[in-house]
């Protein structure tokens, strides 16, 4: 046997080792434009969330809302009145609070006039003789002289310092610089 093969065989390239690319990009489209169909659905049922709760839901809850608002009705109206009587007392605790300070104040104002009175010296009224006689008292004989009346307190007013004596100045250093005067200039 020959190793050789015989010219009558038909001559044929043997078969490439990669299959032939495909076209994928149709696929591709595809996925996509299904998955932004199902975001938006999803956002749309997102955003309006009634398009899944039945409606009978909602009508019991209406039915249920009437019977409510009779209750809901009476307890507002409590409320209601319950601040305009605590408004009332505010308004007699106000109202008292005023009357007091009108009170305190015109105390204040009697007083400070009181001190104000005692402040300023007021000139004494002379004695009068009253003009009933008193019981009669022995009176001593004509050798002792009469008695005067106590001289009314006078008020000293306190002396007042003597005025201080001017300090002699002369040019003063503003910033700390040193003063070029001269030695015989003139204090001011």
């Amino acid at each position: 046997m020959s190793i050789e093969s015989p010219p009558s065989w038909p001559v044929v390239d043997p078969p490439p080792f990669l299959p032939a690319p495909r076209r994928r990009w149709p696929f591709a489209l595809f996925v996509a434009v299904v998955l932004a169909l199902a975001g938006a659905g999803a956002a749309y049922a997102w955003l309006n969330p009634g398009l899944f709760i039945p409606p009978a839901g909602r009508n019991a809850a209406e039915a249920d809302a009437g019977a409510n608002d009779s209750a809901v009705m009476t307890d507002l109206l409590a409320a209601q009145q319950k601040t305009a009587d605590d408004l009332g007392a505010i308004d007699r605790t106000i109202a008292d609070q005023q009357e007091q300070l009108k009170a305190i104040v015109s105390q204040l104002a009697e007083l400070s006039s009181k001190i104000d009175a005692l402040k300023s010296p007021a000139p004494q009224p002379p004695v009068a003789p009253s003009p009933f006689p008193g019981p009669t008292v022995a009176r001593p004989s004509a050798s002792v002289p009469p008695v005067a009346p106590a001289p009314a307190a006078r008020v000293v007013p306190k002396q007042k310092k003597p005025p201080r004596a001017a300090t002699p100045t002369g040019p003063i250093s503003v910033g700390g610089a040193p003063l070029n005067a001269p030695p015989d200039a003139p204090v001011r």
